[in-house]
């Protein structure tokens, strides 16, 4: 679901949110047009949401494992002070 955005489409007529901008999710053309996938009407924070919701999420790579050769431990650390004072 890559190349989507959200695009203005116009403004509201409703009696409660006259005049505010309306919006939709889509993929954009050559031309400048929108295909259309969420035909709903939103305002901006609420397309957000959804087009969060529709992305895939990013993996996150494998945590790399430590090498065990140079873990210490407390216990090693403090015989190792002890020697030298």
């Amino acid at each position: 679901m890559s190349n989507l955005e959200i695009f203005q489409n116009g403004v509201s007529l409703h009696p409660d949110t006259m005049g505010e901008a309306v919006y939709q999710i889509g993929r954009k053309n050559a031309d400048g047009s929108y295909d259309i996938v969420v035909y709903e009407s939103m305002s901006k924070s609420e397309a957000k949401a959804v087009l969060a919701k529709m992305e895939p999420k990013k993996s996150k790579p494998a945590a790399k494992k430590k090498d065990a050769t140079k873990k210490t431990t407390k216990k090693k650390a403090e015989k190792k002070k002890k020697r030298k004072g």
